[in-house]
């Protein structure tokens, strides 16, 4: 069997559990738990009713996980282009996700709207809650198209170095293969 790389190993192993405190928690009462934990990571699990998180949970964690790639990469010199490739086909994917999870926001806010009883607190001027929530929609359907180009840059990066061979670190001299003995 080939070797996988890393990201291969990933889409097979069950993803790290985050705990932290809820989000907004210290503002109004959160409407996750006191900690969220990221669930393994199953084949066929949408719409799974046992899903632990709720959607600010998945957000929460998602946001994590971006940082936790952030410090695990800020001094990478050694890897190889194609686990960089792995890793732009993987953030190809959530941008891909991006455009409908904006538009499901969009949604939920004209549900809101429709069928709740709103008004704004005093920390704005504005005192109109279905103006503010157009403006939102406004700016979500703004960011799902920013999400749609996202997704086709990071995906043609992805291509780009799909296909690049390592040959392993460059340790300075001049040699070449057919120099050795």
């Amino acid at each position: 069997m080939a070797a996988q790389s890393p990201a291969q190993q990933a889409r097979r192993e069950p993803l790290p559990v985050i705990h932290r405190p809820a989000v907004g928690a210290e503002r109004g009462p959160a409407r996750i738990g006191k900690t969220q934990a990221l669930p393994p990571r199953q084949e066929g699990n949408l719409g799974d009713d046992k899903d632990p998180l709720e959607a600010g949970g998945h957000a929460a964690a998602a946001r994590e996980h971006v940082y936790g790639f952030n410090r695990a990469t800020i001094w990478e010199q050694d890897q190889i282009p194609s686990e960089t490739s792995d890793q732009l086909a993987e953030f190809a994917d959530l941008a891909a996700a991006l455009p409908q999870a904006f538009s499901q926001l969009s949604s939920t806010l004209e549900q809101a709207l429709a069928h709740q009883v709103l008004s704004m607190d005093a920390m704005t001027d504005e005192t109109d809650p279905s103006m503010a929530i157009g403006v939102a929609r406004l700016h979500l359907e703004e960011a799902r198209g920013l999400a749609v180009d996202l997704h086709k840059q990071l995906d043609a990066a992805r291509n780009a170095t799909a296909h690049i061979i390592s040959q392993g670190v460059d340790d300075g001299q001049e040699s070449m293969p057919w120099d050795q003995p």
